[in-house]
Formats: structure tokens, C-alpha cells, sequence
């Protein structure tokens, strides 16, 4: 769900590779990454935001933020979502549900942009067949996506340490060990060139 829930903030601020990922929460288990972590990451600031630096703080299974920032919305935390918190005011966007600012009172009358709608299903395949349109979700876009979920989880082996990245040469700065686990050796004959 990762790639579904950073997917809004990711693209409205047009992030790429964090430069620092770190975890607070448990370990992995044996089989599996951490569940009911909190995991915070530092991005580059863009054109779209107000600081050289953002802070975004993935919170998950049982894990929510702290009451101050619950406190910003009014009405019922939704179970998954995304709040963003702005320099005016928050938006609230629910999984698979109509985002909405707050304080309400304030953002009152406010009408929300139409986008153009896209069924993702078919998206790719049109785009490929069509060539008139990028895919939502395209390479250039969904890869330092997924990397920075992947990075969420990879973290977790190492609670509460710093783990600062370069995402030009995909590794860590500071951690051998997390480098180690960026990605596998390959058997002689299987490589796959670039990695």
C-alpha cells in the first residue's frame, strides 16, 4: 500500500530520492518488515514547498501522529490516509475517499480543481498503444516512488539510526550494513547489468 498511499504528497511536491530514512518502531521479523512503525524521512525541497528541507513522517499499522496534529483536522480520523500540513492550513485526504481542508470554517465555499479522469487499469496500455501521453504512474515517476517505500522498510532493520542516502549511487552514506541490503549478489550468469 505504500506506493498508493505516498503517491498524492509524492506528486503534488514533486519529490525524488530522501537524503536521510530513518526508522522509530520495532525491528523486522524474520520474515517480514517492521509493522507499527513510524518511519521519517528528509527530501530536497522543490519549487513546491516552503523550506530547502521536508520532513514526511510515515506512520503505520497501529502507529498515528501525535495528538497536536490529530487535533488539526475535526471530525473522524480515517483509518489510512494522507494529511498534508501546509503553511495556511491542512488537507486531509482519506484513502480512496474526497480529501478536505481544514479548519473547515476557513476553507468554506472552497472549490476543488476537476482532474482529468484516468482509468489506471488501462492507463499504461493506452499510453504504450497511443504514444500521445505519458502513463500516470510512469517509469520516471513510480521508481523513485517505489524506492523511497523501499527505503521506509529497509530502515526498519536499524531503529533510530540516521541512515543518510545518495540516490544517485543508491547507497547509504553512513551504513555499510544497509548498503548491504539495497541489493543482492547475483549467481554468475544471472546479473543484471546497471545494478
Amino acid at each position: 500500500m505504500g506506493c498508493h498511499m505516498f503517491s498524492g504528497w509524492f506528486r503534488a511536491l514533486a519529490l525524488g530520492s530522501p537524503i536521510s530514512v530513518t526508522s522509530f518502531g520495532p525491528a523486522p521479523g524474520k520474515d517480514n518488515w517492521a509493522i507499527n512503525g513510524k518511519v521519517e524521512y528528509v527530501f530536497p525541497g522543490t519549487e513546491y514547498t516552503a523550506n530547502k528541507l521536508v520532513k514526511v513522517t510515515w506512520y503505520d499499522g497501529n502507529q498515528l501522529p501525535p495528538q497536536e496534529v490529530r487535533d488539526l483536522i475535526s471530525g473522524k480520523w480515517p483509518g489510512q490516509g494522507s494529511l498534508y500540513v501546509g503553511t495556511d492550513g491542512v488537507l486531509l485526504h482519506p484513502h480512496g475517499s474526497t480529501p478536505t481542508l481544514h479548519p473547515k470554517e476557513k476553507f468554506a465555499g472552497y472549490k476543488y480543481p476537476k482532474l482529468e479522469p484516468r482509468n489506471h487499469w488501462f492507463d499504461y496500455i493506452d499510453c504504450c498503444l497511443k504514444g500521445d501521453k505519458k502513463p500516470s504512474a510512469n517509469w520516471d515517476y513510480s521508481g523513485p516512488l517505489t524506492e523511497s517505500v523501499l527505503l521506509g522498510c529497509l530502515c526498519s532493520v536499524f531503529p533510530e539510526k540516521a541512515l543518510e542516502f545518495d540516490g544517485a549511487s543508491l547507497t547509504f552514506k553512513n551504513s555499510p550494513e544497509a548498503n548491504a541490503l539495497v541489493k543482492r549478489s547475483y549467481r554468475k550468469g544471472w546479473e543484471i547489468a546497471g545494478l
